[in-house]
């Protein structure tokens, strides 16, 4: 080997071990990086140097390429389980904050203001014609009614702050697959081109997590480093292309309309909020029933009943359900309250006592329950529904959290592998260095022999 040839030796060692201390202080810098994927330096020698024939020598090493050691399989398996986790953790809250405006058990909920408006029936039942006791039961109504229509419209304001939500989620999936079709692009011209797009695939993998995570979104991923999107069977990224998802959301069908074939979202924040949306669509109608039939017997016993002038059908409930009862205008008046069943007879208590058994009374109209057994009923179905997401959510959770470990495993940062690279690195190119300090004191030597001063 010629002397010159040992220097160059010793040079790519040099160059080689340079990017090895230069990789691993990249991945030091990055232990803290959200999505960061390690990377990892392969050698490679050089081709041999043939003296004759029968010798021939190494002449060194380079360095092949960067590997980003990742688990593709892996990912796929994570961005599933996300989106899973991402719809029942949205289910959860929402049911949690639907849970929470029903104010039960509590004195301002619903059941507490039934109950006081039946008790005040009770008192009006043992005095008939006393204002006192009539005027305790237009206060009672007056707090059911109020109570009633705050929670329709608490429940119908988070039902529109979840229509906008999921607008808002379909719109961020978009930009998200607009940005996947830009780095598509970027990728394929880096690897055309034999540049390393490390920091690329790391950032097309975390867009691709958000993607699962809001819409369930499933990646097909191409030898050239591009993927492609799909959300059931619409394609939304293919090459540089992105294809957006429709903004108009059918909440029964847990579906976007679309044409030819409409775009069902089975996983994903996405189908979280139209699942709890729907919910609350089911518990208002069921409010909504509740309400409704309280006005209907409460008013067909009251206007079969006389008031303290002897007046009858007065109306005692004003509206058809819960978005919009209030007490009636013919009983702004105490003395117009229909207590008695006789006529000329206000000291009688009939219909009085017909209202107060109304409490115990099953009522067609509710499936054969009683008003304030339907309404707990209501209360336990979404005490219920709560509980079941939330256990849900922390099971998919935990099982979440396993595989992110794995995968911290595969492509997390470990510090002590890192410092044990960056002291072989070190003293590999320490002595790479003394080599070419040998071969040099070589060339210093031959050169003194053959050409003394």
């Amino acid at each position: 080997m010629p002397s010159f040839q040992g220097i160059e030796l010793g040079t790519r060692a040099l160059r080689a071990f340079q990017i090895g201390l230069e990789v691993t202080g990249h991945n030091v810098a990055n232990v803290n990086t959200l999505g960061f994927s390690r990377r990892r330096v392969h050698f490679a020698n050089t081709p041999e140097y043939a003296f004759n024939p029968n010798i021939r020598i190494g002449t060194g090493v380079i360095v092949q390429h960067v590997q980003r050691v990742r688990d593709m399989l892996l990912e796929q398996r994570i961005n599933a389980n996300a989106g899973d986790f991402l719809r029942l953790d949205t289910l959860r809250q929402q049911l949690q904050n639907i849970e929470g405006l029903l104010m039960e058990p509590s004195e301002m909920g619903v059941s507490a203001r039934l109950n006081a408006l039946f008790n005040a029936f009770d008192e009006l039942a043992t005095r008939p014609d006393s204002l006192a006791a009539r005027q305790s039961v237009i206060q009672a109504a007056s707090a059911l009614v109020g109570t009633i229509r705050s929670l329709y419209n608490n429940w119908s304001s988070l039902q529109t702050q979840l229509q906008q939500r999921m607008t808002e989620t379909v719109r961020e999936a978009n930009e998200i697959a607009a940005q996947l079709a830009r780095l598509n692009e970027q990728i394929r011209a880096a690897h055309s081109s034999g540049a390393e797009a490390s920091d690329l695939l790391d950032q097309r993998d975390r867009l691709m997590t958000r993607l699962s995570e809001l819409v369930g979104a499933r990646a097909h991923y191409s030898n050239d480093g591009s993927i492609m999107v799909f959300v059931d069977g619409h394609t939304l990224v293919q090459d540089s292309a992105s294809f957006p998802l429709p903004l108009s959301i059918d909440v029964p069908n847990r579906d976007l309309d679309s044409s030819p074939v409409d775009i069902r979202i089975q996983s994903g924040q996405l189908r979280g909020l139209m699942d709890a949306s729907a919910n609350l669509q089911e518990y208002l109608n069921r409010l909504n029933l509740f309400t409704s039939t309280l006005i209907t017997e409460v008013n067909a016993l009251h206007q079969t009943g006389f008031d303290l002038d002897g007046n009858t059908g007065w109306l005692f409930f004003d509206g058809t359900d819960a978005s919009n009862i209030a007490l009636h205008s013919d009983i702004s008046d105490p003395r117009r309250i229909a207590a008695s069943g006789v006529a000329g007879a206000p000291g009688n208590n009939g219909i009085a006592l017909a209202l107060v058994n109304l409490r115990n009374q099953p009522l067609g109209a509710l499936g054969g329950m009683t008003l304030p057994q339907y309404y707990n009923s209501l209360v336990g179905q979404i005490g219920n529904d709560a509980r079941v997401s939330r256990n849900r959510a922390e099971s998919q959770q935990l099982t979440l959290e396993h595989l992110y470990q794995i995968r911290e495993s595969v492509s997390g940062v470990s510090l002590d592998e890192e410092a044990a690279n960056l002291v072989k690195f070190q003293r590999s190119y320490q002595a790479a260095a003394k080599v070419i300090s040998t071969f040099d004191s070589l060339i210093q030597d031959v050169l003194q022999f053959v050409a003394p001063r």
